[in-house]
């Protein structure tokens, strides 16, 4: 019954639609460090798991399943307000700072993807029948990773996508989820916006850190 409704809908790629405009609210959300945007990644994110495996990109329906999971986790690990943490615990009263990553830890996450993706892609070209199955696997390794450097606010998670995105836009052009590929070109434009914002912050505390060191001395 279920099965059914399911495949009625997706003739008129209503599932994706929704997919689509929650996905949007959560990047949009993220890039101005709202805590808002984790319910809408998952309820975005547990619809993607139905059409991405429906569409056989096997790949970026397991990786919806670890950005639900990511999402309940964000959102414990962000905190909306001082005042909201203070009430749940008083060792809880601190914002997640953002925090930047040396060139070294970059080199190792890159070349960790490179190996996943060729490891997973030869599989899935090999014994099953996987649509794209190294470039899904590249998209989908190199998503995980970014969306671990966003819920622990990692300043390049932002470059990471706009890449990501980008390359993502072709994938699924090609499967003829044209609402999804463009949802994936409004991320590069939003996921540009959210580097220089949170950079700015960035900044801007470390700014607020060296004028509290100076007032010490």
């Amino acid at each position: 019954m279920l099965l059914n409704i399911w495949a009625e809908l997706s003739v008129y790629s209503i599932p994706e639609i929704i997919a689509v405009f929650t996905n949007l609210t959560y990047v949009i959300l993220a890039s101005r460090e709202h805590r808002g945007c984790w319910p809408a990644a998952i309820i975005g994110s547990s619809i993607y798991v139905l059409v991405f495996f429906q569409y056989k990109l096997y790949m970026d329906s397991a990786l919806n399943i670890f950005y639900v999971v990511m999402a309940v986790y964000g959102w414990l690990m962000w905190k909306s307000n001082a005042l909201e943490a203070d009430l749940v615990s008083p060792n809880l009263n601190k914002k997640t700072v953002i925090k930047q990553w040396r060139c070294t830890n970059h080199i190792n996450a890159i070349a960790l993807i490179i190996l996943l993706s060729a490891i997973s892609g030869f599989y899935l070209d090999n014994y099953t029948d996987a649509a794209f199955p190294y470039f899904d696997s590249l998209t989908t390794w190199s998503s995980f990773l970014a969306t671990w450097m966003v819920v622990n606010k990692i300043l390049e998670n932002w470059l990471y996508w706009i890449v990501i995105d980008a390359a993502s836009i072709y994938l699924y052009i090609n499967k003829e989820l044209y609402f999804t590929a463009v949802l994936f070109a409004l991320y590069v434009v939003i996921a540009t916006y959210g580097y220089f914002h949170w950079k700015k912050l960035h900044q801007k505390n470390n700014h607020q850190d060296a004028d509290k060191l100076a007032a010490t001395y």
